[in-house]
């Protein structure tokens, strides 16, 4: 499932003058890892989006994560910055975001990933 081709159609916006702070669409899902304990409010920490929550979920390699969209951190006072990373496996992530909330979370508790390891970042990796 990694990558989705969202990541390049964000690449081509912000090239051609798109915000990174507002280029990902308000409907995308945003996930972020649901083992660390969530940094403090105003804190920024990574994410990754997608068109949909499996998507979004195959941009991170963790079995556990929490699940909002873009819209509803906006909406909440936060931002949504595409920030595109180099893995540790050195795999560039297009869907690559920094989360910052501005309040109480609007994230889900902790779920598991429902995309198969090997469907992830990095997937084949050890």
């Amino acid at each position: 499932m990694f990558p989705d081709p969202c990541g390049a159609e964000l690449e081509r916006a912000v090239r051609e003058g798109a915000d990174h702070k507002q280029v990902v669409p308000n409907e995308y899902a945003v996930v972020h890892s649901g083992t660390a304990p969530k940094p403090p409010t105003g804190t920024k920490f990574s994410g990754a989006i997608g068109p949909t929550p499996e998507s979004a979920a195959a941009a991170v390699p963790h079995g556990q994560i929490h699940v909002s969209t873009v819209g509803a951190v906006r909406d909440a006072g936060g931002v949504v910055e595409w920030n595109p990373e180099v893995s540790r496996h050195q795999t560039v992530n297009r869907q690559h975001v920094d989360i910052t909330e501005a309040g109480p979370t609007v994230s889900s508790e902790p779920q598991r990933n429902p995309v198969p390891r090997r469907q992830r970042i990095d997937g084949n990796q050890p």
